[in-house]
């Protein structure tokens, strides 16, 4: 019975490797819908609470206390690729130069609009001598306090000419009354001391009238740095002469010789440049778990076999040494058998430690936290055909690549940077408006109000040449865009042209390998019958088992590389179903 067992292992372990269910994938041979590119996830995404053990730790600069490997943590493809859509450090660092490119186009359309500045202040300053200088704004209003202290003075002045000459009038009249009749023929000394006295007011009265006041003309001094202390003993009138000031300034420019626009199309380039580098790193990352999905599994299936092989070495083993028990058998064979059940555990160490590495590796790459283990739930099954031919291959790769629209969107970001560097030789137009209030704070007078209104024109004569220059370096960029958007074709049907003929070997690889196989284990059954009916040898059983394992060990290669050369295909053409990608709009 245990020999029946021993005997039919292999067999059953190449039924069940055959047996298994394929990897869902979806079609490449339908079209996407023409949709704005957004990433996606796969539509059979696992539940939330299912993979919530598999979050990375959520402090990223935080170390583990503690560390406890759980080996359950059993995963499909499908959410495999979910977990690292989710996780990857690289996806979300594109995520968030995306979300920059759309901060810098809000940026630059803000361009679009005028811009609106309210300024106010109030302060007060003194000069050395006490006297008060207030806080300037501008020529005008310092202009404007001088011409409001020339009128004051003026009025000063004429109102004491006013009163002189009245005064004069008042004492030539009374003078002509007093002195006025034919009887005044002599002045006694008493009159003429009275009349030099009023003529000597007369005359101050009119050498009064004559002179203007001395008035001292208030200067505007410099302005001195106010302090906590000054400022506030000013401000609540410890000193008089603070001032107060508010403007309000609009500003927006007509005309920039085309650079506002070039500097607009060029952020949308970059937010779209950035979308498609998510959508890059998104294939790339698909493509890297799927292909160390396919390794961990490779690593099962290889402790499988090399458990198998030591199963049979271990038969092998004990019929050898009944043999040579019974006499019928020699020291030889037995010997020769413990040397393949030898070799044949090393494999099974070697196969086993690999299988940890892939694990840890698909781990890594998935960034779970650092506490899980991954293992594989699916089993090794050729995944679905591909539908297209090499020529359909090629024209899909062409329409959805996302790296020929960068190459093309790099082109077209030089050109406006261009535009935008010859934009600085040119006019620049803006329309400027302003209103401003002005108050002394200490005076009776109210505030006064100013405004301003114009247009302003600018041209750069000479710059050394700088625009130019930089003009030249944005050409000389748009020329690499484009020369790199050829040689990237190129390398893109090299791709497919590679992944569709690996494809198609290894689909029939797999059919040589399935029929070796079933070859290799009858051999391994007739073998032992002909050792145990005694017409057969010891190495002819040794021979047997060693092709079953390569055997084996052939077909879990073909149908794991044909599925490498489905997910490289895949790759090649841009996953239009999984990212959302239709053809370029």
């Amino acid at each position: 019975m245990l020999n029946d067992f021993a005997l039919n292992l292999p067999k059953m372990l190449l039924s069940g490797l055959l047996a298994l269910a394929p990897v869902t994938l979806p079609s490449l041979a339908q079209a996407a819908p023409k949709t704005t590119p957004v990433v996606q996830a796969s539509s059979q995404a696992p539940a939330a609470d299912a993979l919530t053990p598999l979050n990375p730790n959520p402090d990223k600069l935080a170390l583990p206390e503690t560390l406890n490997i759980d080996l359950n943590q059993a995963l499909t493809l499908e959410q495999a690729i979910e977990v690292a859509i989710r996780n990857n450090i690289g996806l979300q660092i594109s995520e968030l130069q995306l979300q920059q490119a759309q901060a810098q186009l809000r940026q630059v359309q803000a361009q679009l609009y005028p811009t609106l500045t309210f300024q106010a202040s109030i302060g007060q300053n003194t000069t050395p001598g006490g006297q008060p200088a207030y806080l300037p704004l501008n020529f005008q209003q310092q202009l404007s306090l001088q011409q409001q202290q020339q009128q004051q003075t003026q009025q000063q002045l004429l109102a004491q000419q006013l009163a002189a000459s009245s005064l004069l009038n008042t004492q030539v009249q009374r003078l002509q009354q007093r002195f006025q009749g034919p009887q005044l023929t002599a002045f006694s000394d008493q009159q003429n001391l009275e009349l030099q006295q009023q003529l000597q007011q007369l005359q101050n009265s009119a050498s009064q009238a004559a002179t203007p006041p001395n008035v001292t003309r208030i200067t505007l001094a410099p302005v001195n740095q106010l302090n906590y202390r000054n400022f506030f003993t000013n401000l609540f009138g410890a000193t008089a002469g603070a001032t107060a000031n508010a403007a309000l300034v609009m500003n927006y420019t007509l005309f920039a010789g085309g650079g506002r626009s070039a500097a607009i199309q060029a952020a949308r380039d970059q937010v779209r440049l950035s979308e498609l580098e998510v959508q890059r790193q998104l294939q790339q990352l698909i493509l890297d778990v799927t292909n160390d999905y396919y390794l961990a599994q490779q690593a099962k299936v290889q402790v499988q076999i090399a458990e198998a092989a030591v199963a049979n070495a271990q038969v092998t083993l004990r019929d050898a040494t009944a043999f040579e028990q019974a006499g019928i058998g020699t020291l030889l064979d037995v010997l020769t058998a413990e040397v393949n059940l030898a070799n044949a555990q090393q494999n099974l160490n070697q196969a086993r430690n690999l299988e940890i590495t892939t694990r840890r590796q698909l781990a890594q790459r998935l960034n779970v936290n650092q506490m899980v283990d991954v293992a594989i739930a699916e089993r090794v099954e050729p995944a679905e055909k591909w539908s297209l031919s090499l020529e359909d291959s090629i024209l899909l790769a062409y329409q959805n690549r996302v790296e020929l629209e960068q190459q093309l969107l790099r082109r077209r970001i030089a050109l406006s940077n261009r535009q935008l560097a010859l934009a600085t030789t040119r006019p620049q137009l803006s329309l400027f408006a302003s209103g401003n209030m002005l108050d002394k704070v200490t005076d009776d007078l109210g505030p006064r109000f100013g405004y301003g209104v114009g247009l302003q024109m600018q041209l750069a004569l000479f710059d050394g040449g700088n625009a130019r220059a930089s003009a030249a370096r944005q050409e000389a960029l748009a020329a690499s865009a484009e020369e790199q958007y050829a040689n990237q074709k190129d390398s893109i049907r090299l791709e497919v042209e590679t992944a569709y003929i690996n494809l198609k070997a290894n689909e029939k690889n797999i059919a040589t390998a399935q029929t070796a196989a079933t070859q290799a284990t009858e051999g391994l059954r007739l073998a032992r019958l002909r050792f145990q009916a005694g017409v057969g040898t010891q190495q002819e059983v040794t021979n047997a088992e060693a092709n079953l394992t390569q055997a084996q060990g052939n077909l879990l290669a073909a149908i794991l590389d044909y599925n490498r050369s489905l997910a490289a295909l895949k790759r090649a053409v841009g996953y239009p179903e999984r990212t959302g990608l239709g053809g370029r709009q």
